[in-house]
């Protein structure tokens, strides 16, 4: 046996624990270095927040008020359910626990979480706002076995009249991936409330608050321990628009169940007094997250409630037209407050044959006769010596065909036709007959009721203050004073078609039901058709009820010095006479006893269930 061994197979068995142990040690130090050094911001978040939770403190929005301070738009606090997703263990179970208690359906938990899907995984979603006192008991008691939730009081929106002047105020609702897109909305953060139509909407900056939090330490089971950090949120501004609601309760409750708008607005200064709009809607369910189901009907209702028929809805103005015309024909010299036209109840132009609305005819009449009693044969013979061009030339003066530029988007622009229009829109020329139906106020020329009413001001006052809803001046839009328009007519010519304004309600003129003891009521009806004499001819008696003509009146008060302006259209109403004057009239009749006498308004700003009812 030799007397030294060979340890070489030890050594190198030695060698490679020693290496696999340095190698051991340098992947544990590694892992230190990572833990300690390279990730050290990251793992401290987690351990962070494993002890402490970010609540949002959300900012209410800003007041709106009407002109005389009273709260058309308020801010209530209600329990939200939200749902810490970072916390979240088993989507399935937590939706079950939910769906347990809650009168909320498994389509809409996922629907609300998959509309998150943009948030940071560390934004707590709200699931469901407005918990009752049933539900806030069923989760406080089980929050310990799902510390991923958490009940929050946050501020909603509340609309204190419900569907009263919905269209100025508007509605709010969650921002869209869109507008995030938008500069306008550069601050903002998925999930935020934004105003989305009206008021809300034009003013979201102004009434949008700044956003505060809370920081609290919780324990394992997310139950608060102690408040770490609380930064309060700052409320929006409050904005005070020019809307009376005396005035605006009066005209949707007088509007009822028809469809149609009312716009009525100060001829000194364009604050707007009235802005309705029927059908309408509640925006309180837009302040709740509006329901699919809700949404859909909405969308699909014939009658569009949506749709803010004063700025966004353009129609044939029929009759009230008129006044247009004879401004335009007095102003070109064409005719004068004496020219007279013999009217047999038609005329025949260019090889087809006008009628006018009275078959019989009116006989010879004067212009102010024309306008009293609406005679279709002046207007026709009229038109047939403007032309096309000077038609378009005055609408456009007075302010048809544009944009108004009230503080609310989506205004409509309306259409006063041109030979060019006619053949890009239509590939076809402009035939001279196309002129006779437009001198009534028929055929391709479209306005809305706010572009009406605006040139019926400039007509009752020569001039054309900006239309706006925001009153005073802050630095947030108010265009009061500012001039949109700068029409010139010669003041004799606005003279004679106010005094014939006059004369249709206070001589026995198609106007006369808006006319009032005490007040000088000056305007003119329409009836506009929808449908041509020769479809008409063609179709059912049930069949014409849904066509029936759209009814006009428009109008100002006082015959001189006016201060109100009014414009009513109630589609399918028929007769202008009948139907939108009457309605006008109430409004002279309500502002003339809240401004002029002073004395008891005469209506109170309706509830809800009441602004459903029509007198």
């Amino acid at each position: 046996m030799p007397i030294f061994q060979d340890n070489r197979e030890l050594v190198r068995r030695l060698n490679w624990l020693r290496i696999s142990f340095v190698l051991v040690f340098v992947c544990l130090f590694a892992q230190l270095w990572s833990l300690t050094v390279l990730d050290f911001d990251y793992y401290q978040n987690l351990a962070e927040r494993n002890r402490v939770r970010i609540l949002p403190q959300i900012a209410p929005r800003g007041l709106i008020h009407d002109r005389e301070g009273r709260v058309l738009v308020d801010n209530v606090y209600g329990f939200n359910l939200l749902l810490f997703r970072d916390e979240m263990s088993d989507l399935d179970a937590t939706l079950q626990f939910l769906m347990d208690g809650l009168d909320i359906t498994e389509e809409v938990l996922r629907e609300r979480l998959k509309a998150a899907g943009s948030y940071s995984i560390y934004q707590p979603v709200v699931l469901k706002e407005n918990l009752s006192m049933e539900e806030t008991a069923y989760l406080l008691a089980r929050q310990s076995e799902h510390p991923e939730v958490e009940i929050l009081t946050q501020p909603r929106r509340i609309y204190r009249y419900g569907s009263l002047a919905a269209h100025v105020a508007g509605y709010v609702g969650e921002i869209s991936p869109a507008q995030l897109q938008e500069p306008e909305f550069r601050q903002y953060k998925a999930g935020d409330i934004v105003g989305q139509f009206g008021v809300e909407r034009t003013y979201n900056q102004t009434l949008t608050g700044r956003d505060g939090r809370r920081r609290v330490q919780v324990d394992s089971r997310g139950r608060i321990l102690h408040d770490l950090e609380q930064i309060d949120p700052i409320r929006g501004e409050d904005l005070t628009l020019t809307l009376d609601l005396d005035l605006q309760a009066t005209a949707e409750n007088l509007l009822g169940e028809d469809t149609g708008a009312v716009i009525a607005f100060d001829a000194r200064n364009g604050e707007i007094l009235v802005m309705a709009s029927r059908p309408a809607f509640d925006p309180n369910q837009f302040a709740i997250r509006i329901s699919r189901k809700e949404w859909d009907q909405l969308l699909e209702n014939p009658d569009h409630p949506l749709q803010n028929r004063t700025v966004q809805n353009a129609f044939s103005p029929g009759s009230t037209f008129k006044i247009i015309m004879a401004l335009a024909g007095l102003e070109r010299g064409i005719i004068d407050a004496e020219t007279t036209v013999t009217c047999k109840g038609s005329v025949d132009l260019y090889g087809h044959r006008f009628h006018c609305w009275k078959e019989e005819g009116h006989g010879e009449v004067t212009l102010l006769e024309a306008i009293q009693h609406s005679c279709n044969t002046y207007f026709y013979l009229l038109g047939q010596k403007l032309g096309l061009q000077e038609i378009a030339h005055f609408s456009r003066q007075l302010g048809l065909g544009v944009p108004v530029g009230i503080d609310l988007l989506g205004e409509a622009s309306g259409l006063v036709p041109s030979e060019e229009w006619k053949r890009q829109a239509r590939g076809e020329p402009w035939y001279p007959g196309e002129t006779i139906s437009l001198a009534i106020g028929q055929g391709p020329i479209l306005v809305t009721p706010i572009q009406l009413a605006r040139a019926v001001g400039i007509i009752a006052t020569g001039r054309s203050p900006r239309l706006h809803l925001l009153k005073g001046d802050s630095q947030q839009g108010s265009t009061a004073g500012r001039e949109l328009l700068s029409p010139v007519f010669a003041p004799e010519n606005l003279q004679t078609i106010r005094d014939a304004m006059w004369s249709v309600v206070n001589e026995g003129g198609t106007g006369q039901a808006a006319r009032l003891a005490n007040y000088q009521v000056a305007g003119k009806t329409g009836t506009a058709q929808i449908i041509s004499l020769s479809t008409r001819e063609q179709l059912s008696e049930s069949e014409l009820e849904s066509l029936e003509d759209n009814a006009w009146f428009v109008g100002f008060a006082p015959r001189d010095d006016p201060e109100i302006v009014v414009a009513v259209i109630v589609q399918r109403g028929g007769s202008g006479g009948s139907s939108a004057a009457p309605l006008a009239r109430e409004i002279f009749r309500l502002y003339h006893a809240k401004y002029k006498n002073r004395g008891p308004a005469g209506v109170e700003v309706a509830s809800q269930a009441n602004q459903e009812k029509k007198l």
